[in-house]
């Protein structure tokens, strides 16, 4: 047992003595500095194409429908020809759309003037009758005390003016039957001269009147004020001159008559105001004022109201309404004139002629609706190709690219990369958009796309194994700063080969470590070999 615990002890003695030794020899391992090798940044280029094929198509096909139904009277254009945006390509009959636009211009002028009218009046009409209910309102008080101070008196008035109309129409009667005297003949010729002078004054005045007016220099008032005037010089000499005649021919069966119906009537007047005498009829005339009392005051309440609501204005309201109902028939009428005629509406050129003068076109959405005219737009077309899903990052808006089809060697620019990977082939469409104003370049073409990947010129170049954990266009490399490594982020660009390039994070004169760099850590002692 005893010989047992000594072996035991030795052996524990050598192990830890092997485990000093190890420890000692890794320490002096590791404080040994790392030998590397280091390189400054070349400057230089990374070319790099890509070559798709794909087919040229127009930038734009447009079918030309007419715009209202009707009878082609007119086409401007035929095939292979080129047109501008808006030129003229063709006609539909517009005669009725004439009248429909004329009649509504003319509804317009209408509702204007009925509009600048209302509101010129609606506000004055309102006020002028809140006035003239407030006169009429004087007017039936002033009646009402009239009526209470003098309807008896009236009454009785006019009973006496009745006798004494019936005396006057027997003296007349008595008159009639004694025959026409020599003065009264010569009063009678005097009257008719004198209205013959006035006859002759109003023709004249007309006559001036009348001129005046065709010069615009009066009014139409002023004109029939003066017509007025001589008709009545006429009336009143026509009737004088019929006085004349029946006095100088002496009393007639048909004087007695009428004389003696004159009597009869009076009579009956004289028999009616005696009837309001004894009926106490001034009472009945004083109810009656009151009543119109009554009314005038309903009509100044209700003038008064259509003042304080301000009553005109609906009536503006209702007039401006009819002038933008009346003024959209006129856009619409014109905006349908206008739909008579069809314009381009792009520079391109004349594919199809589908119809001719005469015939019927139905308007685009209409049964029977086909296209007149397709017209290409050409200026610019569009190079469409397929980029496979791992090569998106060589193409994006708007990267440069140049085709080739034939001899045509041409440039242009990408515009548009589909959001749609296509599942059965994983590629997503390209187009490219291609200047095209000689026409050089046909729809349909075959063409090859050329991509240029190519680096900024006089980039800085590293190793590509100096750039260490890569993730996407950002990595890290150490550079030997003062016999250490030192870690350094870098912004990468293109690789081709075994170089790439440096966009941020390098000097020319940067010492970067290209080999023995996979051991180092940041702040790592190195030794820097050839």
């Amino acid at each position: 047992m005893q010989q047992n615990g000594i072996q035991n002890f030795i052996l524990l003695l050598w192990l830890g003595l092997g485990v000093l030794g190890f420890d000692y020899t890794y320490a002096q391992e590791i404080s040994k500095p790392k030998p590397v090798r280091v390189a400054t940044p070349q400057r230089g280029t990374i070319e790099e194409k890509i070559t798709y094929t794909g087919n040229l198509e127009a930038d734009a096909t447009i079918e030309i429908y007419a715009n209202i139904s009707g009878k082609l009277v007119a086409l401007k254009v035929n095939e292979g020809d080129r047109v501008n945006k808006g030129s003229l390509l063709a006609e539909i009959d517009s005669r009725e759309l004439r009248i429909a636009l004329k009649q509504a211009q003319a509804g317009l002028k209408i509702a204007e003037s009925q509009l600048s009218t209302i509101k010129a009046t609606a506000q004055i009409n309102v006020e002028t009758q809140v006035k003239a209910a407030y006169a009429s309102l004087d007017s039936a008080r002033v009646q009402v005390e009239q009526a209470q101070a003098l309807a008896r008196a009236q009454v009785t008035s006019q009973f006496e003016q009745a006798a004494a109309s019936v005396t006057a129409a027997e003296a007349n009667l008595k008159k009639v039957l004694a025959g026409s005297r020599n003065q009264e003949v010569q009063q009678a010729k005097a009257a008719v001269s004198g209205a013959k002078a006035e006859l002759k004054n109003a023709q004249v005045n007309f006559d001036r009147m009348q001129k005046l007016h065709e010069k615009e220099a009066i009014s139409d008032q002023d004109l029939d004020n003066a017509r007025a005037q001589l008709d009545g010089a006429k009336a009143q000499y026509e009737s004088l001159v019929e006085q004349l005649s029946l006095i100088e021919e002496g009393t007639r069966q048909e004087d007695i008559i009428a004389a003696e119906a004159q009597l009869s009537q009076v009579q009956a007047s004289l028999g009616l105001a005696r009837a309001m005498v004894d009926t106490q009829d001034w009472k009945t005339q004083i109810a009656l004022a009151h009543s119109q009392l009554r009314q005038a005051e309903a009509s100044l309440l209700s003038s008064q109201k259509l003042l304080d609501i301000h009553a005109w204005e609906y009536d503006i309201a209702a007039a401006q309404a009819q002038f933008d109902q009346a003024s959209e028939q006129v856009a619409l009428a014109r905006k349908r004139l206008s739909d008579a005629t069809i314009t381009s509406p792009i520079d391109g050129i004349v594919v199809n002629r589908d119809a001719d003068i005469g015939d019927y076109a139905a308007a685009a959405g209409t049964p029977g609706g086909n296209p007149i005219l397709t017209i290409v737009k050409m200026d610019v077309v569009k190079a469409v190709f397929t980029v496979s899903e791992t090569d998106l990052s060589n193409v994006a808006v708007p990267t440069a690219v140049s085709i080739a089809t034939g001899q045509q060697h041409l440039k242009g620019k990408i515009d548009f990369i589909s959001p749609i990977v296509a599942p059965e082939n994983r590629t997503v469409t390209v187009k490219a958009e291609i200047p095209n104003s000689e026409y050089r370049l046909k729809p349909g073409m075959f063409v090859e796309v050329n991509i240029d990947l190519s680096g900024p010129d006089e980039t800085l170049l590293l190793p590509r194994e100096a750039v260490l954990d890569i993730q996407g266009k950002v990595g890290h490399i150490f550079i030997a700063i003062d016999g250490k490594a030192q870690q350094q982020p870098v912004k990468i660009g293109l690789t081709w080969g075994e170089s790439i390039s440096i966009i941020e994070g390098l000097t020319d004169s940067t010492p970067v470590i290209i080999s023995g760099h996979r051991q180092l850590t940041d702040g790592t002692e190195i030794l820097i070999v050839k």
